[in-house]
């Protein structure tokens, strides 16, 4: 059965995979991005891929802009069934140098590791 998947975040590499993933499956597809072209480019794919996609510019951090995305989602495609909340995954303050551990990130200093990371970058989407 289709359902209707809203994906923050959509126009970054690893929620745009999500989403064009869940679409091949024939699920209607909600991006919602700060960056709108972004999102339109993965719906483009998506569209033309035979899938069905609706691009939105959205910041997750307002809530009045999140109401009014909410209502076209509504109109355009239905009723959410799934969130997928992949927004703010790529702040500076929260992205690695490295993606796996390598040896000798537990004492550099010069660029950001998991053990030298600030929290309040986490914090970010939070506020």
């Amino acid at each position: 059965m289709s359902k209707v998947i809203v994906v923050t975040g959509a126009g970054g590499v690893l929620c745009s995979g999500f989403a064009e993933y869940l679409a091949k499956q024939g699920h209607k597809v909600a991006l919602l991005d700060l960056n709108e072209r972004a999102a339109q480019a993965v719906a483009d794919r998506i569209n033309a891929e035979g899938g069905v996609a609706k691009a939105y510019a959205c910041n997750v951090l307002d809530k009045a802009c999140i109401e009014g995305v909410h209502a076209k989602v509504l109109a355009d495609l239905g009723k959410c069934d799934i969130l997928i909340n992949g927004a703010g995954g790529n702040s500076p303050k929260c992205t690695t140098l490295h993606e796996e551990y390598v040896a000798g990130d537990e004492t550099a200093t010069e660029f950001l590791t998991f053990f030298n990371i600030d929290e309040k970058g986490f914090d970010l989407c939070l506020t």
